[in-house]
């Protein structure tokens, strides 16, 4: 679940330890109390919930941002899709929805 706080508050160790349990099971040989470092940081969204994935109004100018939460999991294969479609000048249906410029 996506958390919408201000851009200034401190990390929730509450957060922490949750995101620790759901990952502990699936990542074997971590030791995470070894941990240095805990961040919070802003997640791009559209006002609609929707990554933009496509051409912008400018020449040559392709966005592939704006998955929220879901960046690193959604990001590459989003990337991939848009590659293609400069690629060969053709863009699947499935990026119809997120065009920027919608």
């Amino acid at each position: 679940m996506m958390e919408l706080a201000p851009a200034d508050r401190p990390v929730d160790p509450r957060r922490i330890q949750a995101i620790i349990a759901a990952a502990r099971p699936l990542l074997r040989g971590i030791d995470w109390e070894a941990r240095t470092d805990t961040w919070v940081g802003a997640r791009p969204c559209t006002p609609d919930g929707l990554p933009l994935i496509g051409p912008t109004g400018s020449p040559r100018v392709y966005v592939n941002c704006g998955h929220g939460m879901w960046g690193v999991a959604l990001g590459p294969l989003s990337g991939r899709l848009l590659a293609d479609a400069i690629a060969t000048g053709t863009s699947p249906a499935e990026l119809a929805p997120l065009h920027p410029l919608r």
